[in-house]
């Protein structure tokens, strides 16, 4: 298995690509897209792979076990990776099996588009020295699949959803892949995609077409809607709309996304993910201010287990979106450098943090837990007997009690207890090497990392000879550090996460079940 190699293996570094976006053992949350992560040099394993003919479908099968686990915070690596081993020349056969894969990897139209944005960017920027430039039959080929495999709604809710992503329209991919429809109605919606509604229109008269299949009917029917919806001027019409025909945000245009009845009708069955990802949003258009009618739609939803457990998140997200919005309406630091520029700008006052919205996210946080039994401190805790808590600082070791039946609110108050001090990432690995304790995983939350103390990589190594634990983890999860610094020699169980967001839980938990 790749995760048995050692640190420099191109298995377990591509691995490492998939879930962390680079090929050292390093986790940056933020923003993927504004760092240099979709670049060539950062897969460089792909084409070592390639080359060897006993491993040539190694990334191909790296990548879709990597989907299948469901842990990967950023499907755009995979779609990345994929996009390269179609665009490689090392290996004939992986190339067909990566375009065999987009139906499978980029199901997700967004995805999808990402993967055209990704094949085209490499094939121009020649990073990969393709022999060839612009579209092959290959890459046709799979476009085409995709789009001509779904039904004919899945396949017109596909291109009206989302008409456009990174740059890319459905418009723009259809005319370089030149898809055939395969049936009456792929046929029509093509048709649609280059042309509009208003060519089928003239064209149907034109040939005097008496008859229309109960499925045009539909397909044109579920047209007229969308064009009607997306021009709609009138706001409260457009709200009806959206309730009527189960229009989401995505299908909203962008002349209804600043209107208050337009995000009433949202909101009302908004998943709770999207809503979270879009409650400051709101916020700052002055629809979450005292007696609007989305504040109670808003603490509804996130009050309603059902709607929390059905929506699979993360207590972390909550947690984070709760404490962004408590501190919406404050200054940064560097926008109070500005005060003699903003004096002479005419700003619009700002509104404060609802109440109500954050007591309803503080019962949602409380709710998430109930779902999720295999994450986090607390949950670990029901799920493992074998656990320790402790504050590790230089002036001593104090393990903390922490029981299954304790709330959230109950564990941070016991943490609170402890003594303050300077951490020391070695302190717990040490502690249980002189005590002789075995443990799986080291989790270490400290503030930041100290380059010229951190002894901790050294210290566990010493500590899995000592206690003939080869397989044994340490995770040091930084909370105030923004930029990492990299090891010339790097232990391939040892993971540093600079940052913390919603996707760390995820990254731990891979990383805890060997998954790269």
């Amino acid at each position: 298995m790749a995760t048995e190699g050692n640190s420099n293996d191109p298995e377990l570094r591509l691995l490492r690509y998939l879930y962390v976006g680079k090929d050292y053992p390093n986790y940056q949350p933020g923003y993927w897209f504004a760092h240099h992560y979709f670049i060539v040099r950062n897969v460089l394993a792909i084409e070592e792979l390639a080359e060897d003919k006993e491993k040539q479908l190694v990334p191909i099968e790296l990548i879709t076990k990597a989907f299948k686990s469901n842990l990967v915070t950023h499907p755009e690596a995979l779609v990345f990776a994929l996009a390269v081993c179609c665009r490689q020349n090392k290996s004939e056969t992986l190339r067909h099996a990566a375009y065999e894969s987009v139906q499978t990897i980029c199901a997700s139209t967004p995805n999808f588009i990402l993967f055209v944005k990704f094949v085209s960017k490499l094939c121009r920027e020649k990073e990969l020295n393709y022999i060839t430039q612009g579209w092959g039959h290959g890459l046709r080929k799979a476009i085409n699949n995709w789009y001509l495999s779904k039904k004919p709604l899945d396949f017109i809710e596909c291109v009206t959803k989302y008409k456009s992503r990174y740059g890319w329209k459905h418009k723009d991919i259809v005319k370089m892949a030149h898809p055939l429809g395969n049936s009456p109605e792929s046929k029509i919606i093509l048709k649609y995609v280059i042309h509009g509604l208003e060519k089928i229109k003239k064209d149907m008269a034109a040939d005097q077409i008496e008859e229309i299949s109960p499925n045009i009917n539909e397909l044109l029917k579920y047209m007229e809607e969308i064009e009607d919806f997306k021009h709609c001027e009138d706001e409260v019409r457009a709200a009806s709309m959206l309730e009527t025909f189960g229009f989401s945000l995505d299908h909203v245009p962008g002349h209804l996304l600043k209107s208050k009845e337009v995000w009433n009708s949202l909101l009302i069955s908004m998943d709770i993910v999207v809503l979270l990802n879009n409650l400051q949003r709101i916020h700052n258009l002055g629809f979450l201010v005292t007696d609007e009618p989305a504040v109670e739609k808003v603490t509804e939803r996130l009050t309603n287990s059902q709607y929390v457990e059905r929506s699979a998140i993360h207590p972390a997200l909550i947690f984070i979106t709760l404490k962004n919005y408590q501190c919406s309406g404050k200054c940064l630091t560097y926008e109070k450098r500005k005060v003699r520029e903003l004096a002479k700008k005419s700003v619009p006052p700002g509104f404060d943090p609802n109440i109500k919205i954050m007591d309803a996210l503080n019962e949602a946080f409380h709710l998430s837990f109930k779902l999720f039994h295999k994450l986090c401190s607390l949950i670990i805790i029901n799920l493992i007997d074998n656990i320790t808590i402790a504050t590790f600082k230089n002036v001593g070791i104090y393990i903390l009690n922490v029981y299954k039946t304790d709330s959230f609110e109950d564990i941070l108050k016991t943490l609170k207890t402890a003594p303050l001090g300077s951490s020391n990432q070695s302190k717990p690995i040490l502690w249980a090497k002189k005590q002789s304790k075995q443990y799986d995983v080291f989790i270490n939350i400290i503030d930041q990392i100290l380059q010229k103390h951190d002894e901790s990589q050294e210290n566990l190594i010493s500590y899995k000879e000592h206690l003939n634990l080869p397989d044994t983890k340490l995770i040091t999860c930084a909370l105030c550090s923004p930029s990492p610094y990299r090891k010339e020699h790097y232990d391939r169980h040892v993971l540093t996460i600079n940052g913390f967001d919603a996707t760390v839980p995820n990254v731990i938990e891979a990383f805890a079940k060997g998954l790269f």
